[in-house]
């Protein structure tokens, strides 16, 4: 009979950050572990508070189901002699296995046929089975920042100072270091913190909820947390506010706090007035971002006075928590507008000034000479999209190039300001604030926020042209400067954030339709870095064409997140181009193409002719030598649909040019079906495989399709 399975690892005090990787952690491990064990369950359910990872197989089988194993032995060949009896070899073999040579039997295997015997591996019980499981699951449970503690050798994100492990009635017996595990858990740390045994069996995850909700003052699933806090704003809105009020809510910030609190409880606090002199986003990333506050707008959409806390599951009946939270934050304003007075007093030509003597990286220059830079990237990339018609040339008084050209000498101007010097956090919007003050050009101020963007994964992406070109241009230059300097990320290293760098490169052009050459921008801003340095024992075309490869493979990433097929990635890589919205849409039509018919029509074809053409060498095609009816129409038709295809393309047309691929196909067959390409005469030979050559090059135009699996 199937039994639920509760499994859970206290700790200490849990960084938000590790929760969300705990969750999905235990979930993929427990089902892994429980497959690999042949234990059937429904279902595996995860949830995580800051001092638990709790999992909850749901009907997990009683015991191991029985597996039938074949095991081989020598090959045939040498397991018989002449007269068909058993060799030493065989008889060896079944002694090996405690069973009598003539149960053995003959199996075929892609090595060729073996002697071997089927055996039954018998299953165990599930409360056998489960202690080292879970053991070993703690043991592989690994997180972006881990520790050790006290004498053991263990890591973990955090100390474990409890396992409850049962199933059904039984508690699952093991040792962990010095722990074991037992039917207990822990209550809220400040509202009882006490050992609470877990009753048996569960019905299901909800009985367990329950239990925590009401003897321990714990809510384990984030997402009902996550609704009593809104609920709880929505509350405040509605009743209390008269909807005057409304709490920004930041989503990030939101699911952070969600992963501070064990059992939220919402407060309202209120700072002086007197702090609203601040800019509003700056004001507002103050308030969000050290305590995790929860800015409030009046309905004009302007900053109010007024401020949400989360409490972990105190309540405020004398107000000395908010009146504390009230001190914590006007000490932050205070140094907030104190710093943004003292800068008031400065200009961006001060801040220029300032940044020539702020090292962007050693052996790269200064910030000064990165924004330098950063003017001549963008002129080129705004050249070449100019020249593509995705942007429009420019003939007013003030043109795209203008605005690049101040945002991106004005970018980096705030980062020696004393506000975001004090307050990091706070780099773009500084900047943002300080040029509109300064009567910069929306655009300019916008994009100098904007070239920042996406600053984590799920973030917004820029909306202005200037700011999406700045925003690409600073990437590119630092992931090649980094990459000249042999600053390339290796396996999870990754100190300078490149791949999201690269992964917002490509986001950035996909989301305005920026059909930017990958290539060609690296190796212009490898080639500024190069005028200006003195890199030694650097193969330039390499690094760039490492650079080139290095932000392409994020679209590989994307595919990976979004559990799409990645080999339809590696076949449109083969072919070298790295035009990224070219890139995009190939790789979408291949997509959309295999929705509906198979691979085989596209690669077979072209598995033939790569075939063919493997470590040969090759000319022009000779029209002079071609005799055979179906070559000379073969021939015709690669020079046809090379340049349909390349019309249709350019045009967007790239389902209709991947159907000219088709139909390429059958032109392809006939000629291997009708023509001897390997002709004894040589000259024969040479231009057939010459002919070969360009019908595989005119499917290189767009993939190479044998790299795209057949399913």
């Amino acid at each position: 009979m199937a039994e639920n399975l509760l499994f859970e690892i206290g700790t200490e005090e849990l960084p938000s950050s590790c929760i969300a990787e705990g969750i999905k952690n235990l979930k993929t491990l427990m089902e892994e572990r429980l497959k690999q064990n042949r234990l059937g369950f429904l279902s595996v359910e995860t949830y995580a508070t800051p001092r638990r990872i709790t999992a909850f197989v749901n009907c997990l089988e009683e015991k191991q189901a029985i597996q039938e194993k074949i095991i081989t032995g020598p090959p045939s060949a040498i397991a018989f002699d002449r007269n068909g009896n058993h060799t030493d070899a065989a008889v060896g073999f079944a002694k090996s296995l405690n069973v009598d040579a003539g149960k053995l039997e003959e199996f075929k295997t892609e090595r060729g046929t073996y002697l071997g015997i089927r055996m039954i591996e018998h299953s165990k019980s599930t409360v056998e089975v489960l202690p080292d499981l879970l053991k070993n699951l703690i043991l592989l449970m690994s997180f972006s920042k881990q520790m050790t503690w006290g004498d053991y050798t263990a890591r973990f994100a955090r100390p474990i100072r409890w396992i409850a492990a049962i199933y059904g009635d039984d508690v699952v017996r093991f040792k962990f270091e010095s722990i074991e595990s037992s039917n207990k858990t822990y209550s809220h740390r400040i509202l009882g913190a006490k050992p609470v045994i877990i009753p048996s069996p569960l019905k299901n995850e909800n009985s367990y909820f329950e239990f925590l909700n009401k003897k321990c003052r714990v809510i384990l699933n984030p997402e009902k947390r996550k609704e009593m806090i809104l609920n709880s704003l929505k509350n405040l809105e509605e009743k209390k506010w008269e909807k005057k009020f409304k709490v920004i809510i930041d989503e990030n910030l939101l699911n952070e706090v969600v992963n501070l609190v064990e059992f939220p409880n919402v407060l309202e606090g209120e700072f002086p007035d007197e702090f609203l002199y601040i800019p509003k986003e700056i004001l507002i990333k103050a308030i969000q971002h050290h305590q995790r506050y929860f800015a409030v707008v009046d309905s004009s959409g302007e900053p109010a006075t007024r401020f949400i806390i989360v409490q972990n599951g105190i309540e405020d009946k004398t107000g000395e928590i908010v009146k504390g939270n009230i001190r914590v934050l006007k000490a932050r304003l205070n140094d907030a507008g104190f710093f943004y007075k003292e800068d008031k007093r400065e200009d961006f030509k001060i801040w220029l000034d300032r940044l020539k003597g702020v090292i962007f990286y050693s052996g790269l220059g200064s910030l000064y000479d990165k924004s330098l830079r950063l003017q001549k990237i963008c002129n080129f990339i705004a050249e070449s999209l100019e020249k593509k018609g995705v942007l429009k040339k420019s003939s007013a008084k003030e043109s795209i190039k203008d605005r690049l050209n101040r945002a991106g000498i004005l970018c980096k101007c705030d980062l020696v300001t004393n506000l975001v010097v004090e307050f990091p956090e706070l780099q773009g919007l500084v900047g943002r604030e300080y040029a509109r003050e300064k009567k910069e050009k929306e655009e300019v101020a916008e994009a100098i926020f904007e070239h920042y963007l996406p600053r984590f994964a799920g973030d917004i992406l820029p909306e202005t042209d200037t700011g999406s070109i700045l925003s690409i241009a600073d990437k590119v230059d630092t992931i090649a400067g980094m990459f000249l300097v042999g600053n390339i990320p290796s396996g999870s290293e990754d100190p300078f954030a490149l791949r999201r760098k690269a992964s917002g490169i490509i986001l950035a052009a996909l989301k305005k339709s920026y059909d930017i050459d990958l290539l060609k921008i690296c190796e212009f801003t490898a080639g500024l870095y190069i005028k200006t340095v003195n890199f030694k024992n650097i193969d330039s075309q390499r690094t760039v064409r490492e650079m080139a490869d290095f932000i392409i493979a994020r679209y590989r990433f994307r595919l990976e997140k979004q559990n799409k097929r990645t080999d339809i990635f590696d076949a449109v890589i083969e072919t070298g181009r790295y035009t990224v919205v070219d890139f995009d849409l190939r790789c979408k039509a291949v997509e959309q193409y295999l929705e509906k018919e198979k691979i085989e029509r596209l690669s077979e074809p072209m598995v033939r002719c790569k075939n063919i053409i493997k470590g040969k060498n090759f000319s022009q095609v000779d029209e002079n030598l071609l005799n055979e009816e179906a070559e000379i129409k073969l021939h015709n038709q690669a020079v046809l649909i090379r340049n349909r295809i390349k019309i249709y393309m350019n045009s967007g047309k790239y389902h209709d040019a991947l159907l000219l691929l088709v139909e390429f196909g059958g032109f392809i067959n006939e000629f291997f079906d009708k023509v001897l390409v390997m002709d004894r005469d040589e000259a024969v030979r040479q231009n057939r495989i010459n002919l070969v050559k360009d019908c595989t090059d005119v499917y290189y135009i767009f993939a190479d399709f044998s790299k795209i699996s057949q399913i």
